[in-house]
């Protein structure tokens, strides 16, 4: 059977209008939020995925970029206009990406998980750092590549780059654990909203373990394990302040102290149960470590102003800002 061929957009309105099915299918998802209506906004965010289901774009850095491009469509760029082109869609596509989830999901359900500490960061993170592994894809789905000769010859540096370290380190770190492919643990995690977004990274953190058979019962040892996540991620947002460069830098340095403390208590766990033929009915593998985070209140919200990213995003209890 033939498959009849879809002719790019040829107008930035086309684009748009098919720019939430692209990414979509790119995904794999079962469901987009997405209510098809888009907004042209001149505020300071340059994209926003609204809680009601509609995109927010900035007209002067992602709408204008766009028509212009269109306007010249086949022309070749300097790299300079070819990069804020491409801002652009990676800014689409990083919107598309907050409304992707499984089928059922509410953005109601999803704005209340949101502001629980780690969920936004972990949200962004994901939302961005797969956007810009994807970008390309995207940009070929939609035949922009024909329209802006060389706009896929490159990559531009993004936002977000705490986040995105974090998720790019930890989304790496269970791809080998788990022996799958890099990038298997992005893409599932990408398909889901805030509300099991990270209660799924914190069970796959588990079940990489030999813990789900060696202990009598696993709750709390799993809470012990959300807990590290979400207090490590939460701990990025002093970076997001910083140039790229450094602020890579320091939420590596972060994400590497994560990651060294959930495999040492991962290991003292398995280590615990491994030699005890009988557990004790009410201690838990981290009975006797230290808390997640000295001092801190994991109930506690993210600090005023953090919420919205140098871009788009979502912004914490009200909408999402790229």
């Amino acid at each position: 059977m033939s498959t009849v061929a879809v002719a790019a957009p040829a107008s930035l309105e086309e684009l748009l209008l098919r720019s939430g099915q692209a990414a979509l299918e790119l995904s794999g998802a079962e469901h987009t939020a997405w209510n098809g209506r888009i907004v042209e906004s001149v505020d300071d965010v340059l994209g926003l995925a609204h809680w009601d289901g509609t995109l927010h774009l900035d007209r002067e850095y992602i709408l204008d970029p766009l028509r212009e491009m269109y306007a010249l469509a086949g022309k070749r760029h300097l790299t300079a206009h070819l990069a804020r082109y491409r801002e652009a869609l990676a800014t689409i596509l990083h919107e598309h990406s907050h409304f992707l989830g499984p089928a059922g999901a509410t953005q109601e359900a999803a704005r209340a998980a949101f502001v629980r500490p780690g969920s936004r960061q972990l949200e962004e993170g994901v939302a961005e750092a797969w956007a810009q592994a994807h970008l390309d894809d995207y940009i070929h789905h939609l035949g922009v590549d024909k329209v802006a000769p060389g706009i896929d010859s490159f990559r531009t540096n993004g936002h977000y780059a705490p986040y995105v370290t974090a998720v790019r380190m930890l989304t790496a770190d269970l791809d080998t654990r788990a022996d799958l492919r890099p990038g298997a643990v992005l893409a599932v995690l990408n398909n889901q909203t805030a509300e099991h977004q990270l209660d799924l990274l914190t069970t796959l953190y588990y079940n990489s373990t030999r813990l789900p058979d060696l202990e009598p019962s696993g709750p709390r040892t799993r809470d012990h394990l959300e807990s590290l996540l979400r207090t490590g991620l939460a701990s990025l947002d002093p970076h997001q302040l910083l140039p790229h460069p450094q602020a890579t830098a320091r939420a590596k340095a972060t994400t590497q102290s994560l990651l060294s403390r959930l495999h040492t208590d991962i290991t003292r766990a398995e280590s615990l149960y491994t030699h005890r033929q009988i557990p004790h009915p009410t201690r838990t593998a981290f009975a006797g470590l230290p808390a997640p985070c000295a001092g801190g209140d994991l109930g506690s919200q993210p600090p005023a102003g953090s919420a919205r990213r140098l871009g788009h995003g979502r912004q914490a209890g009200v909408v999402r800002a790229v």
